[in-house]
């Protein structure tokens, strides 16, 4: 983390500083899910909170410092969301897990829109995509081999990473929100489930 987004990351101690924390970077979410990084600015972060510009820049003083406290929260929320994943898989049928995991995605909304975008526009979160993908593929690779213990470590690994691949084309799907949306989920949910179906019959 850089000596600006330490300093920057001011930690407001009462509940209503709190409260308008999250709202800023709800706001921010949204722009960034819809515009992208590059096209909102703080001026409209703001105005989208219903809040002062000032407030904004007493607790983000650039827009950096608000993505990474974004991705920071999209992060830890997703790590708590998949270790309910974790606590639910165990005797799962291959069309339970997959729905385990397609509901994971679908769950974390706009943050995970916003979080795919600032992974290819803000530099100090592109150096996270890897460890973080190489984690989430760790913790998939060891449910696999719990609910096959024949699987060998390097087998678990491969398949983790095309279950993760398919996890993968769940935002884009979402993001149609039309008629074709619940379609195309569905889908991925079948394709899922034969594919873990076969992997734990090995």
């Amino acid at each position: 983390m850089s000596i600006e987004i330490q300093q920057a990351a001011k930690e407001p101690k009462r509940k209503r500083g709190k409260q308008r924390v999250a709202a800023l970077i709800d706001a921010g979410a949204e722009l960034f899910a819809e515009k992208g990084y590059e096209a909102t600015t703080m001026t409209e972060i703001a105005s989208r909170a219903g809040a002062a510009i000032g407030s904004l820049y007493q607790f983000f003083p650039s827009k950096e410092a608000l993505a990474e406290a974004l991705f920071n929260r999209f992060t830890e929320r997703a790590a708590a969301s998949f270790a309910r994943v974790e606590e639910l898989a165990p005797g799962r049928s291959a069309r339970e897990l997959a729905d385990l995991l397609i509901d994971y995605k679908l769950e974390q909304g706009t943050d995970r829109d916003a979080a795919i975008v600032l992974l290819s526009s803000v530099a100090s979160i592109i150096e996270r995509r890897k460890p973080l993908g190489d984690a989430l593929r760790g913790r998939i690779a060891k449910i696999l081999s719990a609910a096959n213990p024949a699987l060998g470590e390097d087998e678990a690994a491969a398949t983790a990473v095309l279950v993760n691949q398919v996890m993968k084309m769940i935002p884009a799907f979402a993001a149609t929100k039309d008629e074709r949306t619940a379609a195309l989920v569905g889908e991925a949910r079948k394709l899922m489930a034969l594919y873990i179906a076969e992997v734990l019959s090995r």
